[in-house]
């Protein structure tokens, strides 16, 4: 062959090794499992911020963007206080990626009138879209890594003086690997979420929940403690659980806890209370933070619910992560104990009525409740007042004058009962002067409220 023929063909043959003459482009390495946590940071004056998250995406020095959610998915924000809900676990090629892009679709935000100390509820229309910096950047190799994104909900949201609602979300960004064995979210566990069984099989079964993560595949084992139920084998398609679970290393999930709620055919709701009728309580409304089950719709969060509850209706406690030992009163909740301002799950065997939202607020509806629980909500305050005793403290949380649980209960301030096994987060120690939030359990003892703190977090 000449030698320019020879040329030739070794040209030919080196661009059609190059593809066709473009640059040369190596694909990304095989990454890893990234679990995308979403919380908040609080506005006290906000009862419940309802909001579609349309897109998250994580985006890497050189400008690759990598999708994280497969659709859009509703969230409910101000029951985030001191914890955070997973929204996504997807793979992600290896790199450094230095943001994370979330686009927000509509928003319903529901708040307490400054004057009439009434809930009022307001639109507000997407899309939204924010830019969160990753700093330190965000590497992802081999191993599993966590992202914890907080909106900080006072930032985001502002309310004029004519009441008026406007929203531009401002978001900050914490990442760590997962904790393997721990139930804590910002670990990669979960705890304390609610959904509906779709599917199971031998040890695994499927969680659908209203919010957050569309369906969540969760195994069972030796260590898997079931209530109210033996085990897998009373699992039915539409059973009501309430689950804990904990990131394993090979990236599943096993189930720690799994709580059966109410048979198929049922509906839960959970949210603040915001009024109560008779003395005792006949019926309640709340502003919804979360349902699952029958008749239960996305556009309901941030709406109200109404519940009728009557003789028959049970009372219980969440008692999971909170220690309520040698406390100096009785921790109880009944009928006598309910009040507003406390956060609470009603369970019905009924479906939810869809209709009725309270004053003609968006999302309402009505349940029979066969049972009243009370539930970890998060309060943000300044610390005064603190004595400790052993592995136990008392002190005073002061609330904003704008917070939404002063205008509802006319108290500014709360008891809070540190215990043995009340979790620091963001923390090295705790005095008087220190704001944090405090999630845990809101008893109402004597005409004055005790939050029974599960764990503290540092803002």
């Amino acid at each position: 062959m000449p030698r320019k023929l020879l040329f030739a063909a070794l040209a030919a043959a080196t661009l059609a090794a190059c593809g066709g003459g473009g640059p040369v482009t190596t694909p990304p390495a095989a990454g890893a499992t990234v679990q995308v946590n979403l919380g908040d940071s609080p506005a006290d004056r906000l009862i419940a911020v309802g909001v579609t998250v349309d897109a998250i995406s994580l985006v890497d020095a050189n400008g690759r963007v990598v999708p994280i959610l497969a659709a859009p998915r509703p969230v409910e924000m101000m029951h985030l206080m001191g914890t955070v809900r997973p929204m996504a676990v997807t793979q992600v090629p290896q790199g450094a990626y230095t943001a994370a892009m979330m686009t927000f679709g509509a928003a319903t935000v529901t708040y307490v009138d400054a004057t009439t100390g009434q809930p009022v509820q307001r639109s507000v229309p997407g899309p939204m879209t924010v830019n969160v910096p990753l700093a330190p950047a965000l590497t992802v190799g081999t191993t599993p890594m966590v992202v914890n994104l907080d909106m900080n909900m006072a930032a985001s949201i502002a309310i004029d003086a004519g009441g008026s609602v406007s929203m531009n979300p401002v978001m900050t960004a914490r990442t760590n690997p997962p904790v393997y064995g721990s139930h804590d979210p910002e670990d990669g566990g979960m705890h304390g979420l609610s959904g509906t069984v779709n599917g199971s099989a031998g040890g695994t079964f499927t969680l659908t929940m209203l919010q957050g993560m569309p369906g969540l595949s969760l195994a069972t084992g030796s260590g898997t403690q079931f209530t109210g139920m033996t085990g897998m084998g009373m699992m039915s398609d539409g059973m009501l659980l309430t689950i804990d679970a904990s990131r394993q290393a090979d990236g599943t999930w096993m189930a720690e806890r799994v709580h059966s709620r109410m048979g198929a055919g049922g509906a839960m709701v959970a949210g603040v209370v915001t009024s109560l009728t008779g003395s005792p309580p006949t019926q309640l409304v709340l502003v919804m933070h979360d349902g699952a089950g029958n008749g239960m719709r996305p556009a309901n969060l941030a709406g109200t619910a109404t519940i009728n509850i009557d003789g028959a209706t049970s009372f219980d406690v969440d008692t999971d992560g909170v220690d309520l030992n040698n406390l100096p009163f009785t921790p109880r909740f009944d009928r006598a104990t309910l009040t507003r301002g406390q956060r609470v799950e009603a369970l019905s065997s009924s479906p939810m009525m869809q209709g009725g939202g309270m004053g003609g607020m968006m999302g309402g509806g009505t349940l029979t409740a066969t049972s009243l629980r009370l539930e970890q909500q998060g309060l943000r305050g300044t610390v005064s007042g603190y004595r400790a005793s052993g592995s136990q403290a008392t002190f005073t949380l002061a609330l904003p004058a704008d917070s939404a649980f002063a205008q509802l209960t006319g108290v500014s301030a709360v008891t809070v009962h540190r215990q043995g096994g009340t979790q620091l987060r963001r923390l090295t120690g705790l005095g008087d002067g220190a704001t944090v939030v405090v999630r845990g359990l809101l008893f109402f003892d004597g005409g004055a409220f005790r939050l029974v703190a599960a764990r503290i977090v540092g803002t």
